[in-house]
């Protein structure tokens, strides 16, 4: 059936908890490193809590834990979802997810890198860059894409690795650090003619 009205009604419920919040503790919106606020809403934590393992602020988790926030409601009436919120990803299906990762107009690659995903438990894919949209980064990255179950995580961890990449010899120690660390499902980050990728990622 259709579910667009439960879509919008989760997606409102999140907005008026995410702004009451934001009213009451303004270092939550501002802050560009972890704060620690005691929200009541557990998508607020987890906001929190992926700023804190990648040193960013809390916001810069939001597209991804509403993605996520909407997409677990959806779940109660579909087995398949995928919600997309600005180029942030939450989605949940038996069959392999087909993804196009777009880096804007001035890479090399400006076709787009096609890959594909599994995302039988539910998956985040999240992207950041310097140069294409209008989130906020301290990197040149053309593109950073990252996959990981938790929206949230997978939110921040594009936006603090895209915030290290300053040019095409940062590729390599960044994709090197997450493969290291396996903090995430897996990486994808573009930078002029450099690509690197590592992790539950398969190149179409």
């Amino acid at each position: 059936g259709d579910l667009r009205s439960r879509a919008l009604k989760k997606l409102l419920q999140v907005r008026s908890s995410l702004h009451s919040h934001i009213q009451t503790n303004p270092d939550f919106l501002e802050s560009l490193a972890p704060v620690f606020t005691n929200p009541e809403e557990p998508f607020l934590k987890e906001m929190e809590q992926a700023a804190l393992a990648w040193n960013t602020g809390p916001m810069a988790a939001v597209a991804g834990a509403v993605a996520q926030e909407v997409g677990r409601e959806l779940l109660r009436y579909t087995d398949t979802v995928i919600v997309e919120n600005g180029g942030d990803i939450w989605a949940r299906s038996q069959e392999p997810l087909e993804c196009l990762v777009y880096p804007g107009e001035a890479s090399p690659l400006s076709a787009g890198i096609p890959f594909t995903v599994h995302a039988g438990e539910g998956i985040s894919i999240c992207t950041s860059s310097g140069r294409v949209g209008p989130s906020f980064s301290m990197g040149l990255a053309d593109s950073v894409t990252t996959i990981h179950p938790s929206g949230p995580m997978a939110d921040a961890a594009a936006t603090s690795l895209a915030n290290r990449i300053r040019g095409a010899a940062d590729v390599t120690p960044v994709v090197g650090s997450v493969a290291a660390s396996r903090k995430l499902r897996g990486v994808l980050v573009l930078c002029g003619e450099s690509l690197g990728i590592w992790g539950d990622i398969k190149l179409r």
